[in-house]
């Protein structure tokens, strides 16, 4: 039998073997020699990725901080804001007519009433029959003037407003929008002003019945959106329908010929009305007093004086004669006195001044 050969190799490095070591080794140097590099860029893309992030936090945080580019007006805003919840709605105090010798009065065909049947001669009038907001926006010109040129051309300390019956008809939010943009017009032209938003009149009932466009609901809806405008600040609402309305809240036919209109003879009573509704400016009320305080001024010898008169060389002071012995009397501009006789709207005045 043959014997079977097997074949045998030699043992040893062969030339395959050298280089797949020699490659290991090479492979496992660099390993070693980069690993730590790895490990470091790593670590330190880590910590800039949050870095970074902490970074824009911080940067948010600030803009949310800093965001009022101007901190003076940012304050002034937020008081502006928050004026009417802090502060109480300012009195009305009864004032005499010259109280409105800085005063305009806006409005339709029944401030034009006021203006031709009124007892307030002084006070500048913007107003035209038929006269609605959206036509004031709109530029409409009534002397030759527009409201805006108006309001630029003179530096009123009060300003009324009354416009809606002309435009109810044409949609309430309409006109809550008109009357909105209206207020601001004139809050922006002349922002020292004292303005009176003034409730449109009612309407007699018969009227409201039989018209197709105006009703006491629909008025009141309208008054509703006006009195929203007032701060009880700078911005008053005042409503002289109840000096008119019958019992159940129309216009009293007594009072109207047309069923929206007023009487002529009856604007003097809304005139006077207007008086008892008036709001002294800051600067004028400190030192008023009532008329109580300045009798008891004048008896301790000090002369008296009214901010509605506007001319403190008018005075009340304490002065006798023989026969009379004690009383007021009113020192007159060319320094004249006179024995005073005092009037319902005087002594219930609350705008008396004490002369030092």
């Amino acid at each position: 039998m043959k014997k079977q050969i097997k074949s045998k190799r030699k043992k040893g490095l062969t030339p395959y073997k050298f280089k797949r070591y020699c490659y290991t080794f090479l492979f496992g140097i660099v390993y070693l020699f980069l690993t730590p590099f790895i490990i470091k860029q790593l670590w330190d893309s880590k910590h800039i990725t949050e870095a970074a992030e902490q970074t824009e936090e911080t940067e948010t945080e600030a803009v949310a901080e800093t965001e009022p580019a101007n901190p003076e007006t940012s304050e002034q805003e937020e008081q502006s804001e928050t004026t009417a919840e802090t502060l109480p709605p300012r009195e009305y105090v009864t004032s005499e007519a010259s109280y409105f010798d800085d005063a305009l009065f806006i409005g339709d065909s029944r401030t034009v009433g006021l203006c031709n049947y009124g007892t307030l001669p002084n006070a500048d009038y913007f107003c035209t029959g038929g006269l609605a907001a959206y036509e004031i926006l709109d530029g409409k010109e009534i002397d030759g003037s527009t409201l805006e040129e108006l309001l630029s051309e003179n530096a009123y300390g009060k300003i009324y407003v009354m416009v809606g019956l002309n435009e109810i008809a044409f949609g309430l939010e309409d006109f809550h929008t008109h009357i909105q943009e209206l207020y601001h017009l004139i809050h922006e032209n002349a922002p020292d002003a004292l303005i009176f938003m003034m409730a449109n009149l009612h309407v007699t009932q018969a009227f409201s019945e039989e018209s197709n466009s105006i009703s006491n609901n629909a008025l009141n809806q309208a008054n509703a959106y006006i009195e929203e405008l007032a701060d009880g600040q700078t911005c008053f609402y005042i409503d002289v329908n109840p000096l008119f309305d019958d019992e159940n809240g129309y216009l009293s036919a007594e009072y109207s010929s047309d069923g929206s209109h007023i009487s002529g003879y009856d604007y003097a009573r809304w005139c006077d009305w207007l008086c008892t509704q008036t709001i002294v400016q800051d600067s004028q009320e400190e030192g008023l007093v009532s008329f109580s305080d300045a009798v008891r001024a004048v008896k301790e010898k000090k002369a008296v004086t009214r901010q509605a008169w506007k001319n403190q060389a008018i005075q009340l002071l304490l002065a006798s004669s023989p026969t009379e012995g004690n009383y007021i009397a009113m020192k007159k501009e060319d320094g004249t006195l006179v024995a005073w006789e005092a009037s319902q709207e005087e002594l219930l005045a609350e705008d008396w001044i004490i002369l030092e």
